[in-house]
């Protein structure tokens, strides 16, 4: 059975508690636990550096869950990364390879799962805010951070609109979908 690592990367504020993103973290493990063997983390708690690297090195497959913070992961994801991937276990040096061809996660997967307050036309639209870019376009940094350690990326999912017009159970139902089609058929 594959081991999926499914990450929580929210920080809960007064004026966001975390609920939706919640929600879809949950809906994942049911999801996914009948076919493999979960692990879970909530990067807000208090994390053992050690043993979330011990988890990545037990994962076939990381998934990410977080709400994007002006077009970035919030600061307690990115601190997380920055503390759990380390040299030597995520990545090295390759001397004699191209740059980025050092990673030491190779044969891993991930992917993203994240929830925007902008609506999803704002996207791909030329005269739009984003002029054109689509979400995997602003998520390159992420993206790139796990490429570099070697990870392959699966299709990645994304909610919209989530703070104006919410809609809960149509995300939660096209996520499972998309695990479904990813993971599960």
């Amino acid at each position: 059975m594959q081991t999926i690592l499914l990450i929580l990367g929210i920080n809960p504020t007064n004026s966001s508690k975390g609920h939706y993103n919640h929600g879809l973290f949950n809906a994942a493990i049911v999801t996914l636990e009948s076919k493999y063997h979960i692990l879970t983390t909530a990067v807000a708690e208090d994390c053992i550096i050690e043993k979330e690297i011990d988890k990545f090195k037990q994962a076939d497959i990381v998934i990410y869950q977080y709400p994007i913070y002006w077009y970035m992961p919030p600061a307690v994801l990115k601190e997380y990364i920055e503390s759990v991937f380390t040299y030597n276990i995520f990545f090295t040096e390759n001397n004699d390879g191209d740059y980025a061809s050092g990673g030491l996660m190779n044969g891993k997967k991930f992917m993203l799962s994240t929830t925007w307050n902008s609506p999803a036309k704002a996207f791909e639209n030329q005269k739009a805010f984003f002029s054109g870019k689509t979400p995997n376009d602003i998520l390159l940094p992420m993206r790139k951070a796990h490429i570099y350690c070697g990870f392959k990326e699966l299709p990645h999912f994304s909610c919209h609109n989530i703070v104006k017009k919410p809609n809960f159970d149509n995300d939660k139902e096209r996520y499972k979908k998309h695990l479904h089609n990813i993971l599960l058929s």
